[in-house]
């Protein structure tokens, strides 16, 4: 039989192309078609020609396939029956390898007349393909999902139109076409979903574009992702702040061991306010813990996670060198500045500050802190570049601000700049219901500190409450620590204590009405601490026990009394407990004795 070649009359020239009768027997093939199969083929049965074609292929359904012709080889199947002769086909391959990818592949297949939809329905994304004229050729499976539209909506239609009837939203499909680029849009579809569509033209050798290709992804999965992810980073810096917030209040002068309802106020404000960039004036008297609450402040807000807390005293530093201290300088401002240096506002970026002794700064320079909190930026000492402020300012004082203003010493216009949340943290003398945790955690901290085991008498105890602290917080933790480094006995008497303590106190009456001296003596009976036979063991245990006990009694409650001695539940409970069972064993020894 003699090969018939069919490129003459037909327009597959890229394609290998195998003409078939009724009964699957080859009649022709073209040229390329000699390329791809070198083996002579016309007249044999296709089956038996190809041995990797199976026969049910040629009157199947399924008329595009992907075909693997060899262990390294696939090829592009299309099956087109022979509309002018029936049982005729026409069988087109060509090596899947001579596409760039799967673009290039569609566009050139559609204009073959080969359809490529069971290819692109495989894709998880939508995918809308269309002329350079914005003339929908095809659609999957994915994109009706997304967008509402079926084929019959939409194929052979302009996407101009569809946009103006309000089917198809005006989005990168039109961009790209236009600006001749890859674009990419976020859009809604009115009878579907929120979508990020990505729109890549393709052009042939004149530049013309012949498809778009536009990929429509769901992002509605994606926000809500994304809004969980947003909720829970705000759950995981809540809890940091709060972690934070508790290692502070740990490491510094412990301002949360309180009992008082003043200082309750006091952390309910700070809380309100901490993780705003307001400026904050604290105020009160030395020692009672300004720059601890700062650092409590800071700690608690969004900047403790993008900047540094940075702490300056105005009162310890000169003059002449607090203002190259805040801002920094350049290179040859004054005599020695033989290197730039940054000043601690540039430290403290994105960050907090705290000016403490505000009061103490001089009025120059109070002008440009002045214009430094209002405009954001300022100049270092001997520079012309202006530096961002992004930092949060909160300042400290002892002194009263607005006898300093009367007197002419301090800019009101500062004053009311930085007094915008006053804060007022009480004296220790006016909330003496907080230096008895402040005692028991000051205890405990020396103690371990030191390696020590050191307890208060009740009496001791009853000397401290009642000491007025003119040093506040800074002035009691200097206290318990100095006596449980120089007491050498584990039992702090109220003989140990400062000469100040002592002098200063009221006479100490016990429960009988009788006046105690320092060696805790009543004139009528004395308080024994210790009997010959005695262990150290047992005359602590013994001390913490009636300690224990009393606490208990005065809260009504073991919770109370251990948050109030600075313990655990447990703690206490295990205590009692041994102290219980040597007073039993003691009791049954007396008795044997008898």
């Amino acid at each position: 039989m003699t090969t018939t070649c069919l490129d003459g009359s037909f327009s597959f020239e890229s394609w290998a192309v195998v003409y078939t009768d009724s009964y699957g027997c080859i009649q022709a093939i073209n040229e390329k078609a000699k390329y791809y199969f070198t083996e002579p083929i016309v007249g044999q049965e296709i089956h038996k020609a190809f041995s990797w074609f199976r026969e049910e292929w040629l009157h199947g359904a399924v008329k595009s396939r992907v075909v693997k012709t060899s262990q390294y080889d696939k090829v592009l199947m299309e099956i087109i029956p022979d509309k002018q002769q029936a049982g005729y086909t026409y069988l087109l391959f060509k090596n899947v390898e001579e596409y760039r990818n799967i673009t290039h592949l569609w566009c050139e297949v559609e204009d073959s007349l080969i359809r490529l939809q069971p290819f692109i329905d495989n894709s998880n994304d939508g995918i809308i393909i269309t002329n350079g004229d914005g003339i929908v050729r095809a659609i999957n499976h994915a994109f009706s999902l997304v967008s509402g539209l079926q084929e019959n909506d939409v194929l052979r239609k302009s996407v101009y139109e569809l946009s103006k009837q309000g089917l198809l939203p005006e989005c990168s499909m039109m961009y790209a076409i236009e600006r001749k680029r890859v674009e990419s849009s976020v859009v809604k579809f009115s009878h579907g979903k929120e979508t990020v569509v990505s729109s890549k033209p393709l052009f042939d050798k004149q530049g013309n574009i012949i498809r778009v290709l536009s990929n429509v992804r769901d992002i509605t999965e994606i926000k809500d992702l994304y809004e969980k992810l947003r909720s829970a980073e705000a759950i995981a810096k809540h809890y940091q702040r709060e972690f934070n917030a508790k290692i502070t209040s740990e490491s510094s002068l412990n301002l949360e061991l309180h009992r008082s309802r003043i200082m309750d106020d006091v952390y309910e404000l700070v809380k309100k306010v901490a993780d705003t960039d307001l400026p904050l004036l604290m105020m009160g008297e030395s020692g009672v813990g300004k720059t601890a609450l700062a650092k409590y402040i800071h700690s608690l807000s969004e900047r403790n996670n993008t900047g540094s807390f940075v702490h300056i005293n105005c009162s310890a530093i000169p003059e002449a060198l607090l203002e190259s201290e805040l801002f920094g300088y350049e290179t040859g401002a004054f005599t020695g500045a033989k290197k730039a240096k940054v000043g601690l506002f540039e430290i403290a970026k994105k960050g907090t500050i705290l000016l403490d002794e505000i009061g103490d700064m001089s009025f120059p320079l109070q002008a440009k802190l002045l214009n430094v909190l209002q405009e954001k930026k300022f100049y270092r000492v001997g520079g012309t570049k202006m530096i961002e402020a992004d930092v949060r300012v909160l300042s400290a004082t002892n002194q009263n601000l607005e006898q300093l203003i009367a007197e002419g010493k301090f800019r009101p216009d500062l004053y009311f700049r930085l007094n915008v949340i006053p804060i007022t943290i009480p004296a220790l003398r006016e909330r003496k219901e907080d230096i008895t945790p402040l005692l028991a955690h000051f205890l405990e901290q020396s103690n371990q500190m030191h390696k020590r085991t050191k307890v208060f008498v009740p009496e001791t105890l009853e000397i401290l409450l009642n000491y007025e602290w003119p040093g506040n917080i800074r002035e009691l933790m200097n206290v318990v620590e100095r006596l449980v480094v120089l007491t050498q006995e584990d039992i702090i008497e109220p003989r140990h204590l400062p000469p100040q303590l002592r002098e200063d106190r009221k006479p100490l009456v016990s429960s009988a009405g009788e006046i105690i001296n320092d060696a805790g003596q009543g004139r009528q009976e004395a308080v024994t601490l210790w009997s010959p036979g005695d262990s150290l063991k047992g005359v602590i245990t013994n001390l913490e026990g009636r300690i224990i006990e009393e606490a208990i009694s005065f809260y009504g409650s073991v919770k109370e009394a251990a948050k109030s001695l600075g313990v655990d539940e447990s703690t206490i409970t295990r205590k009692r407990s041994r102290r219980n069972n040597s007073l039993a064993i003691a009791r049954n020894n007396a008795d044997m004795q008898k």
